[in-house]
């Protein structure tokens, strides 16, 4: 079956009409004309796959990596390209769901689009031809892509993942079932995570992998057992952290702590954020799902208190002594989740309330509680455009979008990284306008 690519539309998928029915393959560029096989077929849409282009787009170009569609299956798309997509996608969610027209809407693209991440996570696949890294293929939970290198990492992450693949095998690690590495963009320091069946030997692990640090700047060696309540760490060797910085200042990250993707596009948001936000020295600021503190911490020193909180027991461990670190002394850590802790904050007289949720968005508890009573000022973060405009349609009654900006966070991806500024009361900024609804 032949299609004509119309657009691409978020999540990533390459949209056509056929007969009047919606076709969504899995690639293609707009212009595009490429054969697909129908791999499940509803009353409004067909999903397929991509099997062969026939007529290639200005923009397509070679893909670094042949398991690309497991991890960044924007590859095929020039880089300039690919941020134009995510501009468009965004702007069309925001017309559709909101009946709001981003005229002027900017993005921040990566300053590095290879090699930008600084951690990566796979799976160890033992087969009759040995062992393999390997990421989950998308969507499924039980198949893997197989993999060599990933150019969304350094250079020295893939040299280390390489040489810890031939120890494993050599030494016969078969309690070794996944791997992490953390690396430090600011000392190059890499923190090495194993994820271990609970009958594994430490020791023997620990021995065999004695060799990796004379090759490479390794700062600990961490090994996490899942049990029914929560993942068991144990220290194997040296530390169990490093550390990063950002905005002049030092961040200890630890083996389950979140930390951004991109080092350097962070600096990017906490450059703007020191803008957008009134910094006289006597404000209140509340970061919700705050983590390590990135953000509360970058701006401490140019307020009057800040409250952070966070929920997860070893985000909570390491904030502290990224704390003490930066001798921050006017951040409360509010030790639990946002819906126990919103009342409290909001009877705090908060004048900034900064929130950075995961992809499902803010719940509706969070949300009633600030219209009840809301804020001057809202800088909501959000890594999922769909529940950004999900929870933007109930904040509406009491705020106004003054301002969007999009980050290019995961280059070649179609993940989106925005920073909405919401602003207290209904009026509309000059960059944004309304569309009439229809």
């Amino acid at each position: 079956m032949q299609i004509l690519i119309e657009k691409i539309v978020y999540p990533g998928k390459s949209l056509s009409t056929v007969g009047g029915k919606v076709v969504f393959t899995d690639e293609g560029l707009p212009g595009e004309l490429v054969e697909i096989i129908p791999i499940k077929e509803k009353k409004n849409y067909i999903q397929a796959k991509t099997i062969k282009i026939l007529k290639k787009s200005a923009h397509r170009v070679e893909s670094c990596c042949p398991h690309y569609k497991a991890c960044s299956p924007y590859q095929y798309i020039d880089y300039p390209f690919q941020v134009e997509i995510k501009k468009s996608q965004l702007q069309e969610i925001f017309r559709h769901d909101l009946k709001i027209e981003l005229a002027n809407i900017e993005i921040t693209p990566s300053t590095k689009i290879w090699g930008y991440r600084n951690k990566v996570h796979l799976h160890l696949i033992r087969e009759k031809d040995g062992l393999h890294l390997a990421y989950h293929q998308t969507g499924m939970r039980e198949e893997f892509a197989k993999i060599k290198e990933c150019f969304l990492i350094s250079e020295k992450m893939n040299a280390l993942l390489a040489s810890l693949l031939r120890i494993i095998e050599e030494k016969k690690l078969d309690g070794i079932e996944e791997v992490a590495v953390k690396e430090s963009v600011s000392s190059g320091e890499m923190l090495l995570i194993l994820y271990l069946n609970p009958q594994n030997e430490i020791g023997n692990i620990t021995s065999s992998l004695a060799r990796l640090k004379e090759k490479f700047p390794i700062k600990g060696l961490v090994g996490l057992i899942r049990t029914k309540k929560a993942m068991k760490e144990t220290i194997l060797e040296g530390k169990n952290f490093i550390e990063e910085k950002a905005a002049d200042l030092v961040f200890r990250i630890g083996p389950q702590s979140f930390f951004q993707i991109n080092t350097d596009l962070l600096e990017e948001v906490i450059k703007d954020m020191k803008k957008i936000i009134p910094l006289g020295g006597k404000e209140r600021i509340a970061d919700l799902y705050c983590g390590l503190g990135t953000f509360g911490i970058t701006l401490a020193s140019k307020v009057q208190e800040v409250f952070g909180v966070e929920s997860s027991p070893e985000n909570i461990v390491f904030l502290k002594k990224n704390l003490a670190l930066n001798r921050i002394g006017n951040f409360t850590a509010c030790e639990g989740t946002s819906e126990e802790w919103i009342d409290w904050i909001l009877n705090k007289k908060i004048d900034v309330l900064i929130v950075d949720p995961p992809r499902r968005g803010m719940s509706s508890a969070i949300l009633k509680a600030i219209l009840k009573k809301p804020v001057p000022l809202i800088i909501y973060i959000s890594c999922n455009p769909s529940t950004l405009v999900r929870d933007l349609k109930q904040m509406f009654p009491a705020y106004s979008l003054k301002d969007i900006h999009i980050y290019d966070f995961f280059p070649h991806t179609p993940h989106l990284e925005t920073c909405s500024i919401l602003q207290r009361g209904r009026s509309i900024n000059a960059g944004i306008s309304i569309a009439p609804s229809k």
